[in-house]
């Protein structure tokens, strides 16, 4: 009799509910895409959305019910591949940003922003030391991973593009799944703000402030790279690259900020935008050492508070 109820009690818990709602919609998400269905792509960038709609309504709980629920579901009807890929990209770090964001009742964006850069930096290195004894290590997998996706598609390419291809390919997924999380963070708490779910305040995204301690790791891995890999090597170049990239944002982050109030607001953010676009490289480091400014450079912290 008390089991029964207390079964009851769970299935009445809406932090359980909630986990169980994102677990099985993130699920459907993930495997949508895997299976190559139509959308694919669309399904698989929003798969972090309802992680982040349970753990921002309803607790750093659910969150992990809901990554744990969805990993249980690929394994049972995709295998083990496609669980740890779905872990790897969405479900650890999602269950990580919402436990490290939540501070006192209100949200603290700097940690959570610092681990767009460290958890994609982990995962390099660690599939860099899986493939470690294979032949020609993470650079050699991911050659043929490009030559032989070249071939599927019909096309052909130099040595010089493939070479290309391979020095930026984890650090573009690795971006690519820092900005979905992001993204899908920030729309998840949007609209639980809206209505009257959410758990905390939506903070001024523009004010978010890394941790004092974060614009040491991009230092360091810079130094490893410049002193253990070499332009060649994928895995270090990666690294750094990933740690970057919470700086790059920060400094986007600011030209927001700093644009409150000014006339032609709309069109100063939409020609920043299309130089970003256009100029590329160039514009991204810029805006990269924008945000070093203003981790180190502005004496004075942002109106919310430094994080």
């Amino acid at each position: 009799m008390a089991e029964a109820m207390s079964g009851q009690g769970i299935l009445r818990d809406p932090r359980w509910l909630a986990a169980t709602a994102g677990g099985l919609l993130a699920a459907t998400l993930s495997l949508w895409a895997m299976r190559g269905l139509p959308l694919g792509f669309a399904a698989f960038w929003l798969t972090p959305l309802p992680l982040f709609a349970a753990g921002l309504g309803f607790g750093p709980g659910a969150v992990a019910g809901a990554a744990g629920l969805a990993a249980a579901i690929h394994v049972a009807v995709a295998g083990t591949l496609p669980m740890l890929v779905f872990l790897v990209a969405f479900g650890i770090p999602a269950a990580a940003m919402v436990a490290a964001g939540f501070r006192g009742g209100r949200i603290e964006p700097g940690l959570p922003l610092a681990l767009l850069g460290i958890w994609p930096a982990i995962v390099i290195l660690a599939v860099a030391a899986h493939f470690a004894g294979t032949p020609g290590g993470l650079d050699g997998v991911l050659r043929g991973t490009v030559e032989h996706g070249l071939a599927r598609m019909g096309g052909s390419a130099g040595a010089s593009l493939v070479e290309e291809l391979v020095r930026v390919m984890p650090a573009a997924l690795g971006f690519w799944a820092a900005v979905s999380l992001s993204v899908n963070g920030a729309a998840a708490q949007s609209a639980l703000a809206r209505t009257g779910h959410a758990m905390a305040p939506t903070p001024r995204w523009s004010e978010v402030r890394l941790p004092s301690w974060y614009p040491v790791l991009p230092g360091v891995g810079a130094a490893a790279w410049l002193v253990f890999g070499g332009e060649a090597d994928a895995a270090l170049l990666s690294v750094l690259l990933v740690l970057l990239l919470p700086v790059f944002l920060q400094g986007i982050a600011a030209v927001h900020r700093r644009s409150v109030g000014r006339p032609g607001r709309n069109f100063m953010l939409g020609a920043f935008y299309a130089g970003l676009v256009i100029l590329s490289v160039p514009a991204a480091i810029a805006v990269t050492a924008f945000g070093f400014f203003e981790q180190w450079g502005r004496r004075s912290g942002p109106p919310g508070g430094a994080t």
